[in-house]
C-alpha cells in the first residue's frame, strides 16, 4: 500500500466527470488560491497531480489537502511563497490514508461564504442539542458560543479543540477496562502501519482514539462536515 492510495485503482466516482485536464484544473486553482498569485505548473507537478488522479485520490481529496497544508503554514507564522504543489504532497498522503480510514468528512464543499451562515448555525444548534442530550452541558454552550458565520476553518479548528477536551475527559473518566477497550481497539485499527511515516500514524491513532471515545461516550463528532 502506498501513501497515496492504492496503485492502480480507478478515480473514484466523486471524479468520475473529470478527465485528467479537468482534475488538473481543481488542483491547480485550489494551490493558486492558497498561494496568493499564478505558479507555472513544473514537470514534477504533473506528475505528481497525474500520480494522485491514476491512484484514485479524488480531486477534492487533494483539494482539501492542500487547504489543509496551507492553514498549517499559517498557523506556525511561516512567511513566503510555495513554488511546488509538492509542499502539499505529504499532506495530501495525510488526507487520503485518513479518509480511507473514515477518520474525517467527505463533504466535497464545506460552507464558507456569508450566505452559509444560516445553514451552518443550524448545523451547530442541532451539535448543541445532542450534547445537551447527554449532559455535556459547558461543551454545548462553548458550541454556542461559535459565530456562525466565522470562515468555515476557524469554526472546524473551534469544534475539534472543544471534541478534544471532551475525549480527553472521557478516557480520564473511564475505568482501567473501558481504557484497555479503546487501546485494543485502536490497535486493530490501525493495522499494519509500516508504509507511514511517524506523524502520519501518530494523526491517525489520535483520531482512532477520538472515535472509539465517542463510540463508548455516546456522542457526534463535533464538525460541520458528515464522517
Amino acid at each position: 500500500m502506498s501513501e497515496s492510495g492504492e496503485a492502480g485503482s480507478e478515480p473514484r466516482p466523486s471524479d468520475s466527470g473529470l478527465d485528467e485536464a479537468g482534475y488538473a484544473t481543481r488542483v491547480e486553482d485550489a494551490f493558486i488560491a492558497e498561494r496568493g498569485t499564478p505558479f507555472l505548473v513544473s514537470a514534477k507537478d504533473w506528475s505528481l497531480i497525474r500520480g494522485w488522479r491514476e491512484s484514485g485520490v479524488p480531486a477534492d481529496t487533494v483539494v482539501r489537502a492542500v487547504r489543509e497544508a496551507f492553514a498549517r503554514r499559517r498557523a506556525r507564522g511561516q512567511a513566503g511563497k510555495i513554488s511546488s504543489l509538492a509542499y502539499c504532497a505529504d499532506a495530501v498522503s495525510e488526507r487520503w490514508e485518513m479518509e480511507r480510514r473514515g477518520l474525517v468528512g467527505k463533504e466535497i464543499a464545506p460552507p464558507t461564504a456569508a450566505a452559509d451562515a444560516a445553514a451552518t448555525g443550524e448545523k451547530l444548534a442541532a451539535l448543541v442539542l445532542a450534547l445537551r442530550a447527554l449532559g455535556l452541558d459547558k461543551a454545548a454552550e462553548q458550541i454556542e458560543e461559535i459565530p456562525p458565520d466565522l470562515p468555515f476553518e476557524e469554526i472546524e479548528h473551534k469544534l475539534s479543540s472543544i471534541e478534544v477536551s471532551l475525549v480527553r475527559a472521557g478516557l480520564k473518566a473511564m475505568n482501567s477496562s473501558s481504557q484497555n477497550l479503546v487501546e485494543t481497539r485502536v490497535s486493530d485499527a490501525l493495522g499494519d502501519v509500516a508504509g507511514l511515516v511517524p506523524h502520519v500514524v501518530e494523526r491517525m491513532r489520535k483520531a482512532l482514539t477520538r472515535r472509539e471515545v465517542r463510540k463508548l461516550a455516546g456522542f457526534p463528532p463535533l464538525t460541520l462536515l458528515n464522517g
